[in-house]
């Protein structure tokens, strides 16, 4: 897909991220994404990934935890409008989802393992998406979205919690 959304495409909460996402093909840019992130990732050692930048934070491992969780809800959204669902898709609650994952419990290799999974599973599902279906309107919390727009969503909110990482909890 080529097209950049407008702020019509999305509802406006998720302005700074899309405009975090550099120009090009959208799977493109996920494809590098997933790469990047993986080489990161990988380079964080398991009890830098236990701490909090500050009280009541979530941890590195809750940060990829909601990166993770994050993939999964756009892109059910993602497919959902594209293959025609017409009534509006439900929001969450991030901080439930952290609280009942229980993320520090895992190794991080796995969180990291997770997320690719997910990242690929993602890029698969782009590729059987035509070309009216990635522009097909569709609604989450009654505000209009499209297909397409979410794929920016999903690259700009991971984008968004690796800067956060970068400089709040890897001075």
């Amino acid at each position: 897909m080529q097209l950049r959304p407008s702020s019509e495409d999305y509802p406006k909460y998720y302005e700074t991220y899309v405009r975090l996402v550099p120009e090009g093909p959208i799977e493109e840019t996920l494809r590098q994404q997933q790469k990047e992130t993986m080489t990161f990732l990988k380079s964080i050692s398991e009890t830098e990934t236990e701490n909090a930048y500050a009280p009541g934070k979530w941890t590195i491992k809750e940060v990829v935890g909601h990166i993770t969780d994050i993939e999964r809800v756009m892109s059910y959204r993602l497919f959902a409008i594209a293959r025609g669902e017409d009534k509006s898709l439900l929001g969450m609650d991030e901080n439930v989802y952290v609280t009942s994952a229980n993320f520090n419990q895992f190794g991080w290799e796995r969180l990291i393992t997770d997320l690719s999974t997910t990242r690929s599973s993602t890029l698969s599902l782009m590729t059987t998406i035509d070309d009216t279906s990635w522009v097909r309107k569709g609604a989450m919390l009654d505000v209009p979205v499209k297909p397409y727009a979410l794929a920016y969503i999903l690259a700009g909110h991971e984008l968004h919690h690796l800067n956060i990482i970068k400089e709040r909890y890897l001075k």
